[in-house]
């Protein structure tokens, strides 16, 4: 049985037309395709499923953005565990990315860092 891997950035605009982020929401969305590409590149989305990726990147995306948003405001859209949402999340803190401010997320390139 062979099952095509699904790209979480796939999703991204999906779910964050859902999350009441109003004109905001397409630098939210574009900003969690970076968090879901900077996830790839350090390994953290093999073996994952793609909605748990996407829902913490649109969490870390939209806190970033300064919309006060928690994990059950990701998991009601996504329909994800609140705990995967937690360590997907708690995966990212533990990259050089994540301390990074969003001027410098949005301007570094990937492959610089």
């Amino acid at each position: 049985l062979y099952l095509e891997i699904i790209d979480p950035a796939l999703y991204v605009y999906r779910f964050a037309a859902h999350m009441d982020l109003g004109e905001k929401a397409n630098a939210v969305g574009m900003t969690a395709l970076r968090v879901v590409g900077r996830m790839s590149r350090d390994w953290m989305v093999a073996g994952r499923r793609p909605a748990g990726i996407c829902a913490a990147a649109l969490l870390i995306a939209s806190r970033a953005h300064g919309f006060d948003r928690g994990k059950e405001d990701v998991t009601s859209v996504l329909r994800v565990c609140g705990m995967t949402v937690g360590k997907r999340v708690k995966e990212f803190e533990d990259t050089p990315s994540a301390h990074l401010t969003l001027e410098q997320f949005s301007t570094v390139d990937i492959a610089s860092e």
